[in-house]
């Protein structure tokens, strides 16, 4: 399912990289995360702060990440099953689904990896969907890993 494009205009794609030719994705990054040479953090601790002092129940916090980890897993599999049956509207729900629950937990480097897929199923670029996915897996492995640091089990 393409995405509507912007009207083109003489200066539409000004900031090309001169190496590839491609335009700039800015309408999708994150200006706080952006500095060159440097990854996203796996996780935005603010998120998941904030999401605490909006609750009066620290408990509520816990749930959401226990739920977005039990969860995950899922998701990804969805999206490969859907990207390997070439079905690029269910593969966009699925990696919409991925991409939504990132943010909401803060897993910065997982919703940029997941919108890049996105973006490839929006250009009906499956088999390049299908190649991302290994590190849209990698990098759900290193994101949970990194919440379950900072929320362990207390079962």
């Amino acid at each position: 399912m393409p995405l509507p494009s912007a009207p083109s205009g003489p200066d539409q794609f000004q900031g090309r990289s001169p190496v590839d030719g491609a335009a700039p994705l800015l309408h999708d990054a994150d200006p706080s995360f952006d500095a060159p040479g440097k990854a996203a953090p796996l996780v935005d601790p603010t998120v998941l702060a904030d999401m605490r002092r909006d609750f009066s129940d620290p408990a509520v916090v816990l749930r959401f990440v226990r739920d977005f980890s039990a969860t995950l897993e899922g998701k990804l599999e969805r999206l490969a099953l859907r990207i390997e049956a070439g079905d690029a509207t269910g593969a966009e729900d699925a990696v919409l689904s991925v991409t939504t629950s990132a943010m909401m937990v803060g897993a910065v480097r997982l919703n940029q990896a997941a919108r890049a897929i996105h973006r490839m199923i929006a250009a009906d670029d499956l088999h390049g969907a299908r190649r991302s996915a290994a590190l849209l897996r990698a990098c759900a492995t290193d994101t949970l890993r990194e919440l379950r640091a900072g929320y362990p089990d207390e079962s």
